[in-house]
C-alpha cells in the first residue's frame, strides 16, 4: 500500500532529521507518518477519513476499538500537544526535549508496525 510505504520513507528521512539537529522537520516527518498509517488502515477498514484530518488523536479515535493499537490516547494526547507547541514556537523558546523526540518515533514505529500487521490480516 503505498500510504504504507511513504510513512516508513518518513521515518526513516526523520532519523535523517534529527542526526543534522533539525527537530522541528523530524516532528513533522513524524507526525505525517502516523498519519499515513493511521488513514492507510481506516481505508482498509473501509472508514472514510477527512483527507484534511491532521490529528492522529482524532484518526486513532476513527478506528474501531477491536483494531485499534497498542498505543494508548494518553501518549497520542501528549504528543499532538507537544507538538503544536514546539511548531507553534517561533521565537525558540521551547527546549526541545531529547526524549520526547525519543518517544515520538518510538510511537511512530509502533502505529507503523501495527498498520503493517493489520493491513496484512485483513
Amino acid at each position: 500500500m503505498k500510504e504504507l510505504r511513504k510513512a516508513k520513507e518518513l521515518i526513516d528521512s526523520a532519523a535523517q532529521d534529527i542526526r543534522r539537529g533539525d527537530s522541528i522537520s523530524f516532528l513533522e516527518s513524524i507526525k505525517k507518518s502516523m498519519i499515513l498509517s493511521l488513514k492507510a488502515c481506516l481505508s482498509k477498514l473501509g472508514i472514510p477519513s477527512l483527507s484534511d484530518y491532521n490529528n492522529v488523536l482524532k484518526l486513532y479515535l476513527m478506528i474501531p476499538r477491536i483494531y485499534r493499537p497498542y498505543i494508548g490516547e494518553p501518549e497520542l494526547e501528549n504528543f499532538e500537544f507537544k507538538y503544536n507547541l514546539i511548531i507553534s514556537n517561533e521565537m525558540g523558546a521551547i527546549n526541545v526535549d531529547e526524549r520526547f523526540l525519543d518517544a515520538s518515533q518510538e510511537l511512530a514505529e509502533k502505529i507503523y508496525s501495527w498498520a503493517e500487521v493489520l493491513i496484512e490480516e485483513l
